[in-house]
């Protein structure tokens, strides 16, 4: 039996009515502000910020406090939407301003010059507010379809957001460049960025606060509209893809069984976005899934919300592939536990072979957090989404700040490494007998662990190790100190042969086929038709024309060049001739590494076939 319910108004879906989007919006902004005011004070600062830095031309003194502005934007949003409806006006507001005051000290701490564990920092805490918006006001909310509700809603303002301040930027844009070409008024190029930050950094923001609803109570009258977009979305082109991907991974996984051997490093990667891919697919479909009966034998019955069993819908005739998505949400958890598995030795090995770094400890947080997400979605009987975004969060800011963060950990551990290797060859920072002890193997080990320090840490990571380094030293500086060369450099030897590419005239009489032969950087691939395939094997070129296979060997010519000039020669002319061919090099460089393989970067000749 079925029940209807004629007096509530079912809510129009937000992708419906879009010349209603800028309706009132003056008054919405103002009441916007009046909802977040610290939010608004955030974006107004970042924007000025962002002007400053324009009109100065000195971004870097201005990053950290930008990067700071937009993460306690997003912190004092999120805290906002949780606090409405449970903390008055004044406690919200004070416990805010100690949020962004807290988030602005963090930031105080970061270099003048951004190094990549500041960016990383930055992006994890951006994300982990960010996905607060989407559940900080549902927090305990019972009813996931409610929550899925402001959801939809909440990303769809976004997206229009984003849209509007874009066609904005591009219609002042063109007026400008109209001033400019018609009218000969001379435009400076910052009026452009200028732009730019009002569209993206004040519009958006602003508008998309402007369109945010209160949160509503879900009793008996609420219901949703699921937009037909996500169907297709959900259904018909991320279900396929999301089978055809992890059938892929399967047969990877197979073979690895099979063959007995350790997953290559890029198996991480490829899990994590099936994971995603996965748990996107689970968000999209949750209506559908939700209101479908458990037992697809039940037909027409009646459905009911399993987390909100007061709340009664009239169940429809299934969408096509209904039931398929609510098997494949079901048990698409237990399905990946099998390829998480698979990630997690391809990131052991990783560990093994190149040791620590901030990216490779993310990739193992992410599989653990995979782990644990994927057995609650399994076993729990509610299986509510929102503490896929929930969980997520979480983890991504324990892992950006704290003795515990993945900076931290990293750091930490290689500066213990670095440490260690330098004590055992006998280092101190009054000894002037730099390395002796180490071997080949170890001196590399030194040179990269430093290296990453300094890129990912700044140099002032590894300096009190080193109190004679200036405070413009770097890892070279550093590593001549200590008496080691970069070792990729002592590995390769260069070779370089350039002709000048002069204009010569060539007699051709005697051939029938002329072709030009240049690669991209690092490619083995010369010239390609559809009847010659011409490619680099070493010190080889290698012609394959109908199916006859030409070998030009390289190796002595470019050797007597480089025995006459040294590394680096500019003959006349570079000349490799036979019977039935001529090849004229140009110009090539590349590097002959120690054990004898000869990879050549850049290759630019003519060859004459008969």
């Amino acid at each position: 039996m079925s029940t209807t319910n004629n007096s509530p108004r079912t809510p129009k879906s937000p992708l419906r009515g879009v010349g209603g989007l800028f309706h009132n919006f003056g008054e919405k902004l103002q009441t916007a502000i009046t909802r977040f005011p610290l939010t608004f004070a955030c974006i107004v600062g970042v924007a000025v910020l962002f002007v400053s830095a324009i009109h100065t031309n000195t971004d870097n003194i201005y990053t950290k406090w930008i990067m700071g502005g937009i993460v306690s934007a997003f912190a004092s949003l999120s805290f906002y939407l949780f606090a409405e409806n449970r903390l008055g006006k004044l406690v919200a507001n004070t416990v805010n301003i100690a949020l962004i005051g807290l988030i602005i000290w963090l930031f105080s701490y970061f270099s003048k010059n951004i190094t990549d564990a500041n960016a990383a920092q930055f992006v994890m805490l951006t994300v982990s507010f960010f996905l607060a918006l989407f559940f900080a006001g549902y927090l305990t909310e019972k009813n996931s379809l409610h929550w899925w509700d402001n959801l939809q809603k909440t990303l769809f303002h976004l997206i229009i957001s984003a849209f509007f301040a874009g066609i904005l930027m591009g219609g002042l844009s063109l007026a400008l460049v109209s001033l400019d070409k018609l009218f000969g008024l001379k435009i400076d190029d910052k009026m452009y960025a200028y732009l730019a930050v009002f569209c993206f950094v004040l519009f958006m923001p602003s508008y998309f606060l402007s369109q945010l609803s209160e949160k509503t109570a879900s009793d008996e009258s609420f219901s949703i509209s699921y937009p037909a977009i996500f169907k297709i979305l959900g259904l018909y082109i991320l279900l396929p893809i999301l089978a055809i991907y992890t059938l892929i991974l399967y047969g990877y996984l197979f073979k690895i069984i099979a063959s007995w051997e350790l997953p290559n490093g890029w198996v991480s990667w490829l899990v994590s976005i099936l994971g995603f891919v996965g748990l996107m697919v689970i968000v999209i479909l949750h209506p559908i899934t939700r209101t479908l009966p458990p037992n697809p034998q039940k037909g027409a019955q009646e459905a009911r919300f399993t987390d909100a069993p007061k709340l009664n819908i009239p169940t429809k005739t299934p969408p096509s592939g209904g039931w398929g998505a609510v098997w494949s949400v079901r048990f698409f958890p237990l399905i990946l536990l099998p390829l998480l598995v698979l990630m997690f030795v391809g990131i052991v090995r990783r560990f093994s072979d190149y040791g620590i770094t901030i990216n490779r400890l993310l990739v193992l947080i992410l599989n653990i957090w995979f782990f644990g997400i994927s057995i609650y979605l399994f076993i729990s009987r509610s299986r509510q989404p929102k503490w896929i975004l929930i969980s997520f969060a979480i983890v991504t800011f324990l892992s950006a700040v704290g003795p515990w963060s993945v900076v931290n950990v990293t750091e930490k551990s290689l500066k213990k490494e670095f440490s260690a290797l330098l004590t055992e060859a006998g280092w101190t920072n009054s000894k002037e007998n730099q390395i002796k002890t180490l071997d080949k193997e170890k001196q590399t080990r030194l040179y990269d662990v430093a290296y990453y320090l300094q890129r990912t840490y700044g140099i002032e990571s590894i300096r009190p190790m080193f109190s004679e380094l200036s405070e413009t030293a770097g890892v070279e500086n550093l590593m001549i100190k200590l008496g080691i060369s970069d070792p990729q450099i002592a590995k390769n030897e260069h070779i370089s042969v350039n002709s000048g590419e002069k204009s010569y005239q060539f007699d051709i009489s005697n051939y029938n086929h002329a072709i030009h032969l240049r690669n991209t950087y690092n490619s083995d691939v010369l010239f390609k038709s559809d009847s010659i395939n011409i490619y680099l094997e070493n010190y080889v070129v290698k012609c394959i024309w109908n199916n006859k296979v030409t070998l030009i060997p390289l190796e002595s010519t470019i050797e007597k060049s480089l025995s006459m000039t040294g590394k680096s020669t500019h003959p006349e002319e570079i000349i490799i001739e036979k019977k039935d061919y001529k090849l004229i090099i140009f110009n090539l460089d590349g590097q002959r590494k120690a054990d004898g393989e000869v990879k050549i970067n850049h290759f630019n000749g003519l060859l004459l076939m008969k």
